[in-house]
């Protein structure tokens, strides 16, 4: 006899080796997945019942110790369960009262397939056209930033994301006159040549004049630092019908770091993303990505929380960009200078995509690309198990 422990993600393929019956995997691969979700203020009738059904499909509701002795009109829990235990859970909340049936349905987008489009690529390589960003190499001079957009297109990357106004903390807003004075020849270099039928070009601005300037010329994305703050940006959107970055974020670059008190981090921010989801929906633009705005109105914990739990946004259905490439937090965990964190950029970013990261905003390609490969390789893994 021999015993091998495997990764919950190697259940499927292991059962199609040994020969396990089509309709059998099915619901055995529902058991190999453990999802856990934090439920906030329950009322004590719904925390008692969602106990019982819980432990009657073979999950549990950790609930805390006093709760036993019913004090509190409200409690929170932690709801453990499989896939398949979940479902059970959902089924019978939705006709129980005293809001289960509100929790079901606020559970049941996590068990379905996401809905979001994936013919995007997952890196976003950054091109800054200023004087200003927080990391110096990133900063690029007309000449250089037109150098740099073909050595990025001979090297594979599909998605480029142009900035000419920095965002980086403390930094002050500048007018889009500006922004497209240093844009000018780059988006003129893009058009006339084509190269927007090479990658997605992004413009990174929170200026509508900007953005409109730069979709005119082939930009195919609106990169919107302020979270769509300003209404004539969702008439540009509304107008082009690109591919949107809708980042959370609270405040200017001036502001944004004393702005990091939340009553409840993820709360707010799916207020946020609901909003403004639907504001993008009504003018019928599809194409919405999710960039949790790692680093703005965000302090180191805040960081790290979001990144650990970033899954819990794959409800909203669409992909999730994490940027943290060089980033305040990895200098504050490494003690390193801007220069020199490449390494827990990568250590971040990896960790990103093993959570739900679908895209990557970075500044150092060539070693994401070596990440990708080994992520994507242990991924496959996962579905070519052999015994």
């Amino acid at each position: 006899m021999f015993v091998k422990k495997l990764h919950p993600k190697s259940l499927k393929i292991a059962m199609e080796n040994i020969g396990t019956d089509k309709y059998g995997q099915k619901i055995m691969s529902k058991k190999g997945e453990i999802l856990i979700f934090e439920i906030k203020n329950l009322s004590l009738s719904a925390t008692m019942i969602l106990k019982q059904e819980a432990l009657s499909a073979g999950g549990d509701f950790a609930t805390p110790k006093e709760c036993i002795l019913a004090k509190e009109n409200f409690y929170d829990g932690i709801l453990i369960g499989t896939s398949l235990q979940l479902e059970k859970i959902i089924n019978k909340c939705k006709i129980q009262p005293f809001g289960l049936k509100i929790l079901a349905d606020k559970i049941y987008p996590y068990l379905k397939k996401k809905k979001y489009f994936s013919n995007l690529p997952n890196l976003m390589v950054i091109v800054n056209v200023t004087p200003d960003s927080f990391f110096e190499d990133s900063r690029h001079t007309t000449k250089s930033a037109i150098e740099r957009i073909y050595t990025l297109l001979q090297k594979g990357i599909k998605l480029i994301d142009i900035g000419a106004a920095s965002s980086r903390p403390g930094s002050d807003l500048i007018n889009s006159t500006e922004e497209i004075k240093r844009l000018e020849e780059i988006a003129k270099e893009i058009y006339t040549h084509n190269l927007f039928n090479k990658a997605i070009f992004s413009i990174d601005t929170y200026n509508p004049q900007t953005a409109d300037f730069a979709l005119s010329r082939g930009f195919k994305m609106i990169n919107d630092v302020s979270g769509f703050e300003n209404p004539q940006m969702t008439e540009i959107a509304q107008k082009y019908q690109p591919y949107v970055v809708l980042m959370h974020t609270k405040g200017t670059p001036k502001t944004m770091t004393k702005l990091t008190n939340y009553k409840n981090l993820f709360e707010e921010m799916d207020i946020f993303f609901n909003q403004k989801i639907k504001m993008l929906e009504d003018i019928n633009i599809k194409n919405i990505i999710l960039d949790i705005g790692f680093g703005f109105a965000k302090n180191k914990d805040q960081n790290l929380s979001l990144i650990k739990n970033l899954d819990h946004f794959s409800y909203f259905g669409y992909p999730l960009l994490v940027g943290a490439s060089r980033k305040q937090t990895i200098g504050l965990l490494t003690q390193r200078d801007v220069a020199n964190r490449l390494a827990g950029t990568l250590s971040i970013h990896l960790f990103a995509l093993q959570n739900g990261a679908n895209i990557l905003r970075i500044h150092d390609e060539d070693e994401h690309l070596d990440m990708i490969k080994i992520y994507e390789a242990l991924e496959k893994n996962f579905d070519t198990y052999s015994l």
